[in-house]
């Protein structure tokens, strides 16, 4: 018979979230664009999902390879933050081949967080005021989120 008081053995996924930071972001006012600022004039600090939401729509806003800053090592290796979409826009007609493309690049963009799990669900909505309205769910590994953003 198995002892009861020992703990079973955590999986690599369990092993891996324990070992990664507290995620902590800058508030981010979506509406305007721009920080947000406690009554001090101090940046206001989000945590977990309400981060992690924060994270997405920072890397959905950055476009991958544009900025340096962005890129690993010397030499332009394959960098992992932002996201490939700018050669979609007037180079294809708006199709759904055209969105499932779009959807793929998104998925890879956010799938580069290790504090996702896995994507939920993506739909990929009109484009209104020349922003592209995206709605997602995903669980992190703080639970679950959904998120509607216009990037």
């Amino acid at each position: 018979m198995a002892n009861p008081f020992i703990a079973a053995e955590a999986t690599e996924e369990e092993q891996a979230a324990a070992e990664l930071p507290y995620l902590t972001e800058y508030a981010w006012d979506f509406e305007h664009n721009c920080l947000m600022y406690d009554a001090n004039g101090k940046p206001v600090l989000v945590y977990e999902n309400e981060a992690l939401k924060v994270w997405v729509y920072l890397c959905l806003k950055c476009e991958r390879f544009q900025y340096n800053l962005y890129r690993h090592g010397e030499y332009n290796e394959k960098c992992n933050y932002g996201v490939y979409l700018e050669k979609y826009l007037g180079a294809y007609p708006n199709t759904e081949k055209t969105a499932s493309l779009v959807r793929t690049e998104i998925r890879e963009a956010i799938l580069a967080n290790p504090y996702v799990r896995q994507i939920d669900y993506l739909d990929i909505g009109d484009i209104r005021h020349e922003n592209l309205i995206i709605e997602m769910g995903l669980t992190s590994i703080y639970g679950s989120l959904k998120i509607k953003l216009a990037v």
